[in-house]
């Protein structure tokens, strides 16, 4: 395991001492889960970005093929199919 040297303000590190005395927990077992926890945050605004645009681009398209008068054309379906690729994609960051 790698080691640092952190340099944080004390009202901080009062804060980080006193959560970890309450769950019983080391200093850097604190620091490394609230690491983990940030990580998984970033990786969950990232996901939902894509999301996102994703909903908003088969929207475009929904749209831009009903003016084009196409009838067998299924949004419902696209839907279904970004939906089973974030669940792989979920899995897949799990294991």
């Amino acid at each position: 395991m790698s080691k640092i040297l952190l340099s944080i303000p004390d009202e901080l590190l009062e804060k980080i001492d006193k959560y970890k005395d309450r769950k019983k927990i080391k200093r850097n077992q604190f620091l490394i889960n609230a690491v983990e926890n940030y990580f998984q945050t970033l990786w969950e605004e990232d996901y939902f970005e894509r999301k996102k645009k994703a909903f908003e681009s088969i929207k475009k398209t929904s749209e831009k093929i009903m003016s084009l008068d196409i009838k067998d054309w299924d949004p419902v379906a696209e839907i279904r199919k970004i939906r089973e690729s974030a669940e792989t994609e979920i899995l897949k960051k799990l294991s």
